[in-house]
This record gives C-alpha cells, sequence and structure tokens, in this order.
C-alpha cells in the first residue's frame, strides 16, 4: 500500500508543479491569451492533416508554409518561432527584443532630430541677430546727425532770411542779426563786388548794441518827438521838463556816468503818462494809441539800454557811420566791436528795411562766391 500512495502523491505534485508554472507564464507571457485557441487549432490541425494524407496524392512539401503557424499550409510541424504556441517560445523573446531594440533606437532617432532641429533654431537666431545688426547699421547711416540736422536747418533758415523775412523778423533785428552771424564766418574774405554804399541818414537810425536792447528812441542826445495822443496828455510845460531831464541823462550816460535818481524820476513819469493813457483807450483814435504804446515800449527798452551801459556804444557807432559807410565797412565795424542790431525804434522801421536789403544781398554774392549758398 505505501508504494501506490507514494506514486499518488508524487503525481500530484507534479501536476501542482505543472499547474504553477503553466499559471506562472501566463501570468508573465503577454501571448498567453492565444495560446489554448492556438493549441487546439494544431490539434485539430493534425487531424486534420492526417485524413488529407489518405485521399491527397499531392506532396506536402508543396504545400504553402505558414511561418506564424507551422508545417505546410497550416499543417505539419509546429513553428517553434511562433509567439502564440508556446508561452516561453523563442519567438516571444525574440519578439520583445526586437521591440526594446526598436524603441531604443527611435528613442536616438529622436534625440538626433532634437538636436538637429535645435541648430536649425540657433542658426536662425544668428541670422536674425545679423539681420537686426544689418538694419541699424543701415538707418544709422542714413539717418543724419544732430550736427547735419541742424546744418541743414540753418542753411533753410538763412535762404528764407535772405529771401522772404517776416516784417516782424526785420523791425526787431532778428533778421539782420542772422544774416550778420552767418558775415561772421568770412572775417578775412572779400569777394569782387561794387561796394554797396548806404548813406548816414539810414545808418543813423540804426540801434546797436551788446546785449538785447539798443538806446534807440533816446540816441538823439536824449531829443524825442512826442506823439499825440502824450501831447494831450503831458502839458507843454511838462514836456519841457521831461525832455530837459532826459537830454541831461543821457549826454552823462554817454559819457560813463548814469543819475540813478533822475532816471528813477523820469520813469515815474512815464508810468503816470501809461496809466492816463489807457484810461483814455475809449477817447483815443486807434493809430494814436497804438503810437503812445510803441513810444512807451521804446522808451522803456532805452531806459533799461541806459541802465546796462549801451549809451557810450551807440554814440561811438553814430559817428562811425558819419558821412556814410559800405554794408562791409559797417559789418567789419559791428564783427571786431561784438555788436548786434537792437529792435528798431518807432521811426526807425524803414531805415532796417533798407539794410536788410543790402545785407541780404552782399550775403548772398559773398555764399555763392565761397560756393556756401544754401539750397532750396
Amino acid at each position: 500500500m505505501t508504494t501506490p500512495r507514494l506514486l499518488l502523491v508524487g503525481c500530484l505534485v507534479g501536476i501542482s508543479a505543472l499547474a504553477s508554472e503553466g499559471f506562472a507564464h501566463a501570468q508573465y507571457n503577454p501571448y498567453g491569451p492565444y495560446y489554448q485557441a492556438q493549441l487546439q487549432q494544431n490539434v485539430l490541425n493534425t487531424q486534420l492533416a492526417a485524413q488529407s494524407q489518405q485521399y491527397s496524392s499531392a506532396p506536402l512539401a508543396a504545400a504553402t508554409v505558414n511561418p506564424y503557424i507551422g508545417g505546410y499550409g497550416g499543417y505539419g510541424y509546429a513553428n517553434p518561432y511562433n509567439p502564440f504556441m508556446y508561452y516561453n517560445s523563442p519567438g516571444a523573446t525574440l519578439m520583445g527584443e526586437a521591440d526594446v531594440m526598436r524603441s531604443l533606437g527611435k528613442v536616438v532617432n529622436d534625440q538626433e532630430e532634437a538636436r538637429l532641429k535645435r541648430e536649425l533654431a540657433n542658426q536662425a537666431k544668428l541670422d536674425t541677430i545679423k539681420k537686426e545688426f544689418d538694419l541699424r547699421m543701415y538707418i544709422k547711416a542714413n539717418t543724419p546727425t544732430y550736427t547735419q540736422e541742424q546744418e541743414r536747418i540753418a542753411k533753410t533758415t538763412l535762404r528764407r532770411i535772405q529771401t522772404n523775412s517776416l516784417p516782424g523778423e526785420v523791425s526787431n533785428g532778428k533778421a539782420l542779426n542772422y544774416l550778420l552771424d552767418d558775415l561772421r564766418k568770412f572775417p578775412s574774405k572779400k569777394i569782387s563786388l561794387e561796394p554797396l554804399m548806404l548813406n548816414e541818414g539810414v545808418l543813423t537810425h540804426l540801434n546797436v548794441t551788446k546785449n538785447t536792447f539798443g538806446v534807440g528812441l533816446l540816441r538823439d542826445d536824449g531829443r524825442v518827438t512826442w506823439p499825440v495822443a502824450l501831447r494831450e496828455i503831458l502839458t507843454d510845460k511838462q514836456r519841457r521838463a521831461l525832455s530837459l531831464q532826459l537830454e541831461d541823462l543821457v549826454k552823462d550816460a554817454n559819457k560813463g556816468r548814469l543819475d540813478a535818481n533822475v532816471l528813477r524820476d523820469v520813469r515815474a513819469e512815464m508810468d503816470r503818462v501809461r496809466d492816463e493813457l489807457v484810461k483814455k483807450v475809449n477817447e483815443t483814435p486807434y493809430a494814436q494809441y497804438f503810437d503812445a504804446k510803441r513810444f512807451l515800449q521804446d522808451f522803456n527798452e532805452a531806459t533799461v539800454a541806459l541802465e546796462r551801459g549801451e549809451a557810450p556804444v551807440q554814440a561811438k557807432f553814430q559817428r562811425f557811420v558819419e558821412g556814410g559807410k559800405s554794408v562791409q565797412e559797417v559789418i567789419d565795424y559791428m564783427v571786431n566791436n561784438g555788436l548786434r542790431f537792437a529792435p528798431a525804434s518807432f521811426n526807425d522801421e524803414a531805415a532796417y528795411r533798407a539794410v536788410h536789403s543790402m545785407l541780404a544781398s552782399y550775403n548772398i554774392a559773398m555764399n555763392s562766391s565761397l560756393g556756401t549758398e544754401p539750397k532750396e
């Protein structure tokens, strides 16, 4: 009884081991779901092959080989590389290894492709930087500098001042000073041009200064011509007294002496006259009122010039222009003494227009002869 019992126990253990192994293979084999169906199909194929050999005289080798099932035409021997037939077949192992190698190759290819695209992107960045640099250099090369732009503006302005100055620019001395500043660039240049003469009557109406305002209205030793509107405000006695104060004030100023007390009294009287004029604005004709306002403005600027010591400058210029001078002589005198044209007073605008015309002609001739004439 012992031997049969041992055999029975051994069989059970073997069956359990086989079942466990089969279970383990089924657990880890990805092709396990196909095993049972393929196993049954192989058994059926074997039975059909046996039956077909009895009725067919065609050689078995002529049948088509199916490498995935085995045998000829699906019948015959089992293909050991068929991953669907065995849990641990060589085919399953090779397919797994092939998948691993294929995945590894794909990873390597993807990495190289990514590197290639990165290099192309870097090249594109460098190309963009180069194009940006070329654009900046092009803009810089074709954009005028600040100095060039100022030179262009100066030439355009000079051309306009020469040919089309506004009346206000002439009367306030701006146009004349612009031409004078341009002529300062040619201190020792001479041109073969007939002298442009200015008579003494025109030159004595020019107001010159080293600063901003000139003596102007008071340059004729303080003698002034009172406008009609102010004559109605000041009596004859007041006008005579004020005129005497002005003459004494200017004579002292021409010698470099200025009586501040007299200047203060004169200004106080003129302020009173201005207030009276404003009160009569509705009673005074516009032309007369305008002349009086212009006279008072010129008078105020003249007193400022006296305070700043401009009287000797104007007196010296008056002596220089006696008998008349040429435009070149006037320019040389003003350049050498650092003078400028002060605004014209009430009765000087006609002289300023005449001098502007002469200065513009001389300036055009000078620039043309030296090849520096401004373009339109």
